[in-house]
């Protein structure tokens, strides 16, 4: 059985003058092959062998995509260490956090900024002993015996090797199937984070069961743009690279990712929903910058064919070539201005997609499949089949396991799992794991849902995010709300309703596709801040609650009351702030406990709510509490 090292030392024997990984740096692509790899992972591991590095510690890697971060986990899992992706923006509470929590000794990190953010609190992480950094910018006048760059870390690589012969070969073949690999946090969204220690055995079989089951080749070509402490970026980027051997191309920053996605073309795409939100957002404020009439006819003949198609109707020659005018003068060159023309295969998972988003891309040409998955499943459970994309209730479910995982539903309506997939336990937290995990290898997703007929999964919220009205009745919040941001122009949502007997909803715009809207419209504001207060957006918003409203029974179930009230919140809701997580989930207690005023508010007959600086008093925004 393969392990990441094998898989690793297999590719640079067979592809050794082939592209392995690029990055963009300063305008221009720089491209590493499969043997200049070998040579730095095999430097970088025996330097950190020289420094203390031993089989089972932890590494701490933080940083954004860059190259040195994928050799710097393949070195460190050729020693039997184990990698611990954290998100580079990490405050020093978080960081002290995890470092303890995980009992990290080394870190591997980016740059300066998250050089200085470990040197704040190096004293206060129990086992931390050395930091190897990337990019020294900035840094020439820093000394400490415990800091080292990579350059310094590959020329002890070298001497070490040297002095002792055979030593890389020796240690790599120690790793077996069942040997440690990752530790993974989980986002965090009702609890604390926990780090799901998966082997190479449950990511690599997961890896390759997705890989035969969609056709993964290694021609493909990926940009590596989400977070490296994404769960799923160590499966559909980090486990499929070093299974197929194709090239990764790493972004030269958050910023020109979409720029990225055009020069370099990805065959393959995996993301959470979010980002499919945003790409539908920008297409659409594209298209109202541009030429709002041509954009919702042919938008219009796309969506009643995909509509057509789910609803079992032939699709008529007519049909057939309208879509592909459509697809001529509309659909080809949108995608290829975001750099999807290339694309075979996209996947979204990590949330719940809204169907308006999944609907908008399937028809314009783009072959989008949900997948399902959690943490401690390594980021996969199943993926979408033929019968879940072509009928309208098929949308909704998120298809039958891959082979070698199982699945059921208990008493309570919580999913569970067990398989090939299936984590290890959650590191130095037993009683977490018991709690999770069975004698029988069962594992709770925390996740609500249905099993139908032939085995396909359907998800409807969080068991803990369920509420109940005062009539005693059961809601999901997360379907409302996904309903609500099935609009361009909502970003975020948060209903409530909780011991009520109606629902209200926390509005957040999107500022992008409401601001060109308001252009187009001559609605004159200032920033963000002023146009979620303008009347004319808050009628804009209405017609979207409307629309849910009409619906609410085919959302919610039968007998749910509809959204009474709403309002649109004057910022964002954010990382920062803990209203979100890492991944863009929102942490439903955090905003309802900081927010409660305003939720009483929209129970209530005010018309207005003040929103106050909690120092100065000064006004921030007066915010319309809005009926539907």
């Amino acid at each position: 059985m393969d392990t990441f090292p094998s898989l690793f030392l297999q590719q640079t024997r067979t592809r050794n003058s082939d592209p392995a990984i690029r990055i963009k740096r300063r305008g221009l692509w720089h491209t590493w092959t499969w043997g200049e790899a070998d040579t730095i992972v095999r430097e970088l591991a025996c330097g950190l062998a020289a420094k203390g590095l031993k089989p089972n510690d932890k590494v701490a890697i933080i940083g954004c995509n860059i190259p040195e971060l994928y050799f710097a986990m393949i070195a460190a899992q050729c020693l039997g260490a184990l990698p611990v992706p954290l998100h580079p923006d990490s405050g020093p509470d978080e960081l002290v956090w995890y470092f303890n929590n995980c009992e990290a000794k080394f870190a591997i990190v980016q740059d300066q900024q998250q050089v200085d953010g470990l040197y704040a609190i190096k004293e206060q992480c129990e086992n931390f002993e050395e930091m190897v950094y990337s990019d020294g910018r900035g840094m020439q006048d820093y000394t400490s015996s415990r800091l080292r760059s990579f350059s310094q870390i590959r020329e002890l690589g070298k001497k070490f090797a040297a002095d002792h012969a055979n030593f890389f070969e020796d240690v790599t073949g120690k790793i077996s199937q069942d040997s440690d690999a990752f530790i993974l946090y989980t986002s965090g969204t009702s609890e604390p984070p926990r780090g799901a220690i998966h082997t190479h055995s449950s990511l690599i079989s997961n890896g390759r069961a997705f890989a035969d089951q969609e056709k993964i080749n290694q021609n493909e070509e990926m940009l590596a743009f989400m977070p490296l402490s994404y769960p799923a970026n160590s499966l559909f980027v980090y486990t499929l690279w070093l299974l197929k051997g194709f090239a990764i191309s790493c972004p030269e920053s958050s910023e020109t990712v979409m720029i990225d996605f055009r020069e370099i073309g990805p065959t393959i795409l995996y993301a959470p929903p979010h980002f499919y939100k945003q790409l539908y957002a920008e297409i659409t404020s594209r298209g109202q910058r541009s030429s709002t009439y041509w954009f919702e006819k042919w938008f219009a003949l796309a969506r009643k064919n995909r509509n057509k198609f789910l609803n079992g109707e032939q699709l008529s020659y007519g049909d057939k070539f309208n879509w592909q005018l459509g697809n001529l003068f509309m659909y080809s060159p949108l995608k290829n201005i975001h750099g999807l023309s290339n694309l075979r295969k996209a996947f979204a998972g990590g949330d719940i997609m809204s169907s308006e988003v999944f609907n908008f891309m399937r028809s314009i040409g783009i072959h989008l499949k949900k997948i399902y998955g959690t943490t401690e499943s390594g980021g996969l459970i199943s993926v979408q089949g033929w019968e879940q994309l072509n009928t309208p209730a098929g949308e909704f479910i998120y298809g039958k396991p891959l082979p070698g995982i199982e699945i059921k539903k208990l008493e309570n309506g919580e999913i569970v799992f067990r398989g090939i997939n299936a984590f290890k336990g959650y590191y130095n937290n037993s009683e977490a794991t018991a709690a999770v995990k069975d004698t029988d290898g069962w594992i709770r997703t925390g996740d609500l849902g249905e099993i139908d007929s032939i085995g396909a999964v359907r998800i409807k919220d969080r068991v803990d995010a369920m509420g109940k009205f005062s009539t005693g009745d059961v809601f999901a919040p997360h379907l409302v709300e996904n309903a609500l941001k099935s609009s361009p122009y909502i970003k975020d949502a948060l209903a409530v309703g909780e011991g009520k007997d109606i629902l209200a909803a926390f509005i957040i715009i999107d500022g992008d596709t409401v601001g060109a809207w308001a252009e187009t419209h001559d609605v004159r504001f200032t920033g963000y801040r002023d146009l979620a207060t303008r009347d004319e957006v808050y009628e804009l918003v209405k017609t979207t609650v409307d629309d849910v409203n009409a619906h609410i029974e085919q959302i919610e179930g039968k007998g749910s009351p509809p959204i009474k009230r709403f309002l649109i919140l004057h910022r964002e809701f954010n990382v920062e702030a803990g209203e979100l997580t890492r991944s863009r989930k929102i942490r439903r207690d955090v905003v309802m406990g900081r927010h409660k005023a305003l939720v009483d508010a929209l129970y209530s007959s005010q018309q207005k709510y003040e929103v106050k600086d909690a120092s100065s008093g000064e006004i921030l925004a007066e915010l319309k509490l809005q009926s539907a």
